[in-house]
């Protein structure tokens, strides 16, 4: 959109709603409206097509979902007339946002995957990326934690080259965030507490209070995970002084339905009942049925758990109610969908093109870009057969997590680029090693690491990881900010034993990661071998 086309009390304008998004919302929904009726003056789809989106954005601040609603699809029509696709893709990504909070996770998928559509087809990758980290909270919304760690991957690579962004620390912070739920979530307590000293040591002193409160959420749930009571006790005390009252409540809910949930499960009811209230009274403003009826569950658990049994049966009264009012405001959602889509010319070739975009996500090559060895996918689909023929066969299987100790001092003191050669390197050991045969060597993300040895004996398996560290020691590549030693060295932690049907590839690799968290924990450099149990 071109603002020096326009009359120099158009640009003022425009210039206002700008420079008052986010603060003043009621002036920006004033001038929104001198802008829209001047734009249907003259016939201007940018003006109302910009004025709509403003306003829609506007309402989504003010937990307005109704209206939220409304606006964005307004929007959209004048601007894909004008070929604005930047407003277009955003559009349908904060609709994806709302659909999802909505408990319409199929919807929000179908938002997300146009909006990336409108990227590949006009080269937007300065709005891709934002897409992608929201089908990562889509995915890790509905339990997919490899799938979330993936498209955040995706979004972590673009906020990484662009450190030039004003918002680049609040990205990362989402970025590292994420990833640590996927991990928690994984049972992988060891990469999540990673990925939060990441935010601790790297985001938190240029934080937002709202950045700042999810972050104690997550801290919270880790802190009790980990057994870490006195940790924990500080993130909540954290939490209840910087609660807020005037949030998007949406940008923050799964977050502190997490906190809640953990909360009761930790039975901390004066804290629980402290949060409960704030978030109620926010999600009454946004009308979001989905929303109201995952908090009242809560809140029926609670009751239950201490015995308000009168109150009980209320709350479970009104989660019918509202159980009813859902369907109403689904079947709107389906209309609202179906009217958009006819508005389209040709969607069939639209919706073949989204399903296109959803196998080409779901086929992306097994090969990861950095380094040319196997990535996280294959490890996904070798893993599993590479289990299943060993419990066939009675045979041992070994995984290995392992990375590259102080790489966060190496990557700060040597730049990225030198990292990435790091990264490169140790990659170039692995194959090395891995011409030994049935072995599997993959980066899982980062500079972490996972190898597969299979059919070999728990001392094989020890001198062959020995081998690697020792390939990796002669390289002597300089690492003066190192603990361990003035070159660059690994840590390793390898889960060894005969598989059985009662447990999961994944049990290896928890353990694995476990017995790396100890090496790291107690030194550098060095290898822990065991076995199921020993963590």
């Amino acid at each position: 959109m071109n603002v020096n086309l326009y009359t120099k009390d158009v640009q003022n304008l425009i210039k206002e709603i700008q420079n008052y998004r986010g603060r003043d919302l009621d002036r920006v929904l004033s001038v929104c409206d001198k802008v829209e009726n001047y734009g249907r003056e003259v016939s201007d789809d940018a003006l109302i097509g910009f004025a709509c989106f403003s306003r829609g954005e506007t309402y989504y601040l003010m937990n307005d979902m109704r209206n939220f609603y409304a606006q964005m699809l307004a929007c959209m029509t004048p601007m894909e007339r004008i070929g604005e696709w930047g407003y277009v893709v955003m559009a349908n990504n904060m609709l994806g946002i709302m659909s999802l909070n909505r408990g319409n996770a199929p919807f929000a998928m179908d938002y997300y995957m146009k909006a990336l559509n409108y990227c590949h087809t006009y080269k937007l990758p300065d709005l891709e990326w934002i897409v992608h980290m929201n089908m990562g909270a889509l995915y890790l919304n509905i339990e997919e934690s490899q799938k979330a760690l993936d498209h955040l991957e995706n979004g972590y690579h673009y906020i990484m080259a662009h450190p030039e962004r004003p918002d680049y620390f609040q990205n990362l912070m989402t970025a590292y965030l994420g990833m640590a739920k996927a991990f928690l979530n994984m049972e992988l307590q060891s990469s999540a507490e990673k990925y939060s000293e990441k935010i601790h040591k790297e985001c938190r002193p240029y934080l937002s209070p709202l950045d700042l409160l999810v972050v104690d959420c997550f801290e919270a749930r880790l802190c009790r995970e980990q057994g870490e009571q006195k940790r924990f006790k500080e993130a909540v005390d954290r939490i209840n002084e910087g609660i807020l009252r005037d949030v998007p409540i949406m940008d923050i809910f799964d977050d502190i339905y997490e906190y809640l949930k953990m909360l009761l499960d930790a039975d901390c009811y004066e804290e629980f009942n402290r949060i409960y209230g704030v978030v109620q009274n926010l999600i009454e403003q946004t009308s979001i049925k989905n929303m109201e009826k995952k908090l009242l569950t809560l809140k029926i658990r609670y009751l239950k758990k201490v015995g308000q049994m009168n109150e009980y049966n209320q709350a479970t009264i009104q989660y019918f109610e509202i159980s009813e009012q859902m369907e109403k405001e689904n079947r709107m959602m389906v209309t609202s969908m179906i009217g958009m889509r006819n508005s389209l010319n040709d969607l069939v070739a639209i919706n073949r093109e989204v399903k296109q975009e959803n196998l080409a996500l779901h086929r992306k090559s097994e090969i990861d870009p950095l380094t040319g060895i196997y990535n996280r996918y294959k490890l996904n689909e070798y893993g599993e057969i590479a289990y299943e023929q060993a419990c066939k066969n009675h045979t041992s299987l070994a995984i290995e997590i392992l990375d590259i100790d102080f790489f966060k001092q190496y990557n700060d003191n040597y730049g990225h680029q030198a990292g990435d050669e790091a990264i490169k390197e140790v990659a170039r050991m692995m194959q090395k090693m891995a011409g030994s045969g049935n072995i599997f060597c993959c980066r899982y993300g980062g500079d972490e690491f996972v190898i597969i040895y299979e059919g070999y004996t728990k001392n094989e398996t020890l001198k062959l990881a020995e081998t690697l560290k020792e390939f990796i020691n002669e390289k002597k590549i300089p690492h003066a900010y190192s603990k361990a030693e003035k070159h660059i060295t690994i840590s390793q932690g390898i889960c060894w034993g005969e598989p059985t049907e009662q447990d999961m590839i994944w049990d290896y690799l928890k353990t694995a990661d476990g017995l790396l968290y100890q090496v790291k924990k107690i030194s550098r450099n060095s290898i822990r071998i065991g076995s199921m149990g020993d963590v």
